[in-house]
């Protein structure tokens, strides 16, 4: 794992490009602690730091360049099946390699093979970039499921790019204005959009595709986009191949989870993993220690809120697989310094609250490993979450009520008499904890006009945070499109969207700040073509979601460890913003209000956070996104 940085710019010196590497190379310093490397040529700068893995020895340095002198690469991740790669080439080539590393098996596989099939042959998390010196090309390419970030930005025929914002922001920040639109989308989710980012200049390369820029020694004179694996046709070409019997598909999935796990344990470094006792987590642990030796490393943190607190859980089950468990219970004291860190750690507005928790987990998990296995993912591909079922069953029942008589009962207020109690539980199933705030909800999706606009209501928070011109509805994606049923197209929306944008964001950026190597066995992207290929009965029955993979995890874990009240892996943060963060919030928001009251309604905003303190409303989501974006804001932009 690690960071990598580039400059294409024929008007710098090479002084002032090797300048603007460092500058660079110093701001993620976090992501690579062990080394950094610099190639300055003529127009070119490719910078990077290293966090070795595989390879110890200066043979795995970056940047690296081919025997023939034709490619030089910098890249971040991890090639799960390099060793296989490896002896492919030196069957059909004769090459010597330096060392053994999977960054110089990739090069390789680029130079003999070309990089589409290349790309086609390679499992793994990456972002990496390639320079090209006979056709005078640099390639930015990101991994199937985006796992890995790559920002970049073209401005003036000059190419900047980097795993980070924040370098970029470092070197352009005069050049750089707020794209309103994405802090609308921003607001509502708490997360920027794939693809996009907080400025209008930059971009992010999008999940299995490559951006090649052409050159031509005076400037990027063009770019052309090139998708080398698209979900949307994965999901198709696995619902043409469905499998029909459910005992063989458990077995066939136990086995290549085995597999995929197995892969990516492979390390020169010492390797644990996230334990949080729910199910997820506690199949891989279980995993991990089915295919090691040794006593697996696992890690958990707690809280002193018997509601938050999943220490507990995550104890029972690494004692019943006989793990080397380490558990940090975590002061209020310790909760709000981290909170204090985020704008640094996360160098783009991001209000997941999940983040404060991972952060402090990737630095209990640093203190004795360097690589951590993690149970992301599984909800998104095994359908975990319960808004997906919630919106079928509204579909099911309301679907067929004309949109504009359900608008007019919504004005009228006969929603309230009319979706009863006994309605709405119907509808909820036994999701009828903390009802009144669930019945509202339903109150809110009651006038969707069609499947998008529910999933976007089920997903979103609707705001008056902006000032009321910039606000809109957020875009969707053709999958609303598809022949398949509401739950299966929130799948796979949130598997494009929510799923790099906010998880994969979340766990890599947490992890990096600490120098943690993070690595995600279920979004392997044989596992998600094989999952697709499974009726959704097999994931959702018996009012559950995830049904094949908690099936699978009680062979190795007792039933009645894995199924105990999911608690989150949160912070109580509605108490939070009314007493501990009261002060912080209010004083980040009060910053801002003098610079950005053309973007924001600090009226409303402020209208909002009394009717939060007061108990009137729960509001601590959507005050979060302000706080963490106005937080952000002063750190880069004051």
């Amino acid at each position: 794992m690690c960071g990598i940085n580039g400059i294409i710019s024929y008007s710098s010196s090479r002084e002032e490009l090797d300048k603007k590497i460092s500058l660079m190379n110093n701001s993620i310093f976090h992501r690579g602690p062990d080394s950094e490397g610099k190639i300055i040529e003529e127009g070119i700068g490719l910078g990077f730091r290293r966090l070795s893995i595989i390879d110890l020895s200066s043979n795995g340095d970056q940047p690296m360049t081919s025997s023939s002198g034709r490619y030089s690469i910098v890249f971040n991740g991890e090639i799960y099946n390099f060793p296989v790669l490896r002896k492919n080439l030196l069957k059909d080539f004769k090459i010597s390699f330096k060392g053994t590393s999977d960054t110089e098996v990739l090069l390789y596989m680029i130079e003999k093979y070309g990089m589409d099939k290349a790309l086609q042959n390679i499992q793994g998390m990456y972002a990496f970039a390639i320079y090209d010196r006979n056709k005078n090309q640099i390639h930015l390419c990101r991994d199937r499921l985006g796992e890995k970030p790559l920002y970049y930005s073209l401005i003036d025929h000059q190419l900047y790019f980097s795993s980070e914002l924040k370098p970029i922001t470092n070197i352009l920040k005069r050049s750089l204005s707020l794209d309103v639109d994405n802090i609308n989308f921003f607001i509502n989710k708490s997360y920027f959009p794939e693809g996009l980012s907080v400025f209008k200049e930059v971009q992010k390369v999008l999940p299995g595709t490559i951006i090649t820029f052409n050159l031509d020694k005076t400037k990027v004179t063009s770019s052309s986009v090139s998708t080398y694996w698209n979900f949307k046709e994965i999901v198709n070409e696995s619902l043409n191949n469905p499998v029909e019997d459910y005992v063989y598909t458990k077995n066939s999935l136990d086995d290549l989870f085995n597999i995929k796990v197995k892969e990516r344990m492979i390390s020169d470094v010492p390797l644990g993993a996230f334990l949080s006792g729910g199910y997820d987590s506690s199949l891989i642990v279980a995993l991990m220690q089915k295919n090691s030796m040794n006593r697996v490393k696992s890690f958990s943190i707690g809280f002193n809120s018997e509601v938050h607190n999943e220490a507990e859980d995550s104890k029972l089950i690494s004692q019943h697989l006989g793990t080397d468990h380490r558990e940090l219970y975590v002061s209020d004291k310790e909760l709000l310094e981290t909170i204090y860190r985020l704008p640094s750690i996360y160098s783009e507005p991001f209000a997941d609250s999940s983040q404060i928790p991972t952060v402090l987990l990737s630095d209990l998990t640093k203190t004795e490993v360097t690589v951590s296995l993690s149970g992301d993912g599984g909800d998104e591909i095994f359908g975990g979450y319960g808004r997906y079922f919630l919106g079928q069953r509204v579909i099911n029942s309301l679907g067929k009520v004309p949109y504009p008589l359900r608008r007019s009962l919504k004005k009228g207020k006969v929603i309230d008499n009319f979706l009863t109690k006994r309605v709405s539980k119907a509808l909820l199933q036994n999701s009828v904890s903390n009802f009144p705030q669930k019945f509202r909800k339903l109150n809110h999706i009651f006038d969707f006009q069609n499947e998008s606009d529910l999933y976007e209501r089920l997903s979103t928070f609707r705001n008056d945070y902006l000032q009321e011109d910039l606000r809109q509805s957020l875009s969707s994606s053709e999958i609303w499109d598809l022949d398949l049923s509401y739950s299966e197209k929130a799948m796979m929306q949130d598997t494009i969207d929510y799923l790099p944008g906010d998880i994969l964001k979340k766990v890599d950026q947490a992890g990096m700040s600490a120098s943690l190597e993070t690595r995600i066995p279920f979004l392997d992207h044989e596992i998600i073509s094989y999952a697709w290929r499974m009726p959704l009965d097999y994931k959702y029955r018996n009012g559950s979601g995830k049904f094949i993979l908690k099936d699978i995890a009680h062979n190795y874990i007792p039933k009645h460890l894995l199924d105990r009240p999911k608690k989150g892996f949160d912070i109580p943060l509605s108490s939070y913003l009314r007493n501990e963060l009261k002060e912080y919030s209010s004083e980040m928001i009060n910053s801002a209000k003098s610079d950005l009251n053309h973007i924001f309604n600090f009226e409303n905003i402020d209208l909002s956070y009394n009717k939060h303190l007061s108990n009137e409303e729960d509001n601590s989501n959507l005050l979060w996104n302000a706080t963490s974006f106005f937080a952000w804001y002063n750190e880069y932009l004051k």
